[in-house]
């Protein structure tokens, strides 16, 4: 169920009848369709009639608090766009809004332990950890395993610098395997992660034969410029592109 609270701001000389009457609420009908849960949102808008009615905003900023997007929970979250450009004149005509021209957003965000937690529960996010984590296990192990591989009784912690992410498989057999992953999580480029000093070990044994250090490729949208691990939280501050 989506929970939203939602605060417009204008910044203009004289009120924008285009934004208030048309813009504001597609605007806002938008997020919702693209959160399942979003607390305390504030919405900055910039812009008079005359670049509105050409489909241009030169500024939104947004704040919010608790947010779900696609499964991954989320603390905090801060965003800002320039030059955004949309279908203004069928926004006017009650039609959705679109987004007409790629543009990039910058922000921060904030994801607590407790948030990585519940978002390992989400069948996207267990589903990304699975992939991640089959090509490091040996073919034999691979093969004892109930299929599709499912993770059970998934937890993590954030420490500084360092992320551990504990789970179990199910066996053939209906035995539950524990598996622990321990890893450095820092910046290798403004488009991948490195996991360095990473270890793995699944029962007893941790001496799989695999890279201690893996790099994570985020793809050309996205440029981050500080990914920040304390103790119970991990902060990341970056931009990605936005597309129609």
């Amino acid at each position: 169920m989506l929970l939203i609270r939602v605060e417009m701001k204008y910044q203009q000389k004289k009120k924008s009848r285009i934004i208030s009457i048309f813009l504001s609420p597609a605007l806002q009908f938008w997020l919702q369709s693209q959160l399942e849960q979003v607390e305390q949102l504030k919405v900055y808008i910039e812009g008079s009639d005359n670049q509105t009615i050409q489909g241009k905003i030169p500024l939104v900023s947004i704040a919010a608090s608790n947010v779900i997007f696609q499964g991954l929970h989320l603390t905090e979250v801060k965003l800002s766009a320039t030059s955004i450009q949309i279908n203004i004149g069928q926004v006017m005509k009650g039609k959705p809004l679109k987004i007409l021209k790629s543009f990039p957003i910058f922000g921060q965000i904030k994801l607590l332990q407790s948030d990585l937690n519940i978002s390992l529960e989400s069948g996207l996010f267990a589903q990304a950890i699975i992939e991640f984590l089959t090509p490091l296990l040996p073919p034999y192990f691979l093969e004892s395993l109930e299929q599709p591989i499912k993770l059970y009784d998934q937890k993590a912690e954030i420490s500084i610098g360092n992320l551990s992410i504990f789970a179990k498989v199910m066996s053939k057999f209906g035995e539950k395997i524990p598996i622990n992953l321990h890893t450095d999580l820092k910046l290798a480029t403004s488009c991948k992660l490195l996991l360095d000093n990473l270890k793995f070990q699944v029962l007893e044994h941790s001496n799989y034969d695999f890279s201690n250090t893996i790099k994570i490729d985020l793809g050309s949208d996205v440029k981050l410029q500080e990914l920040t691990l304390e103790s119970g939280q991990l902060i990341c501050q970056g931009s990605l592109i936005v597309k129609p």
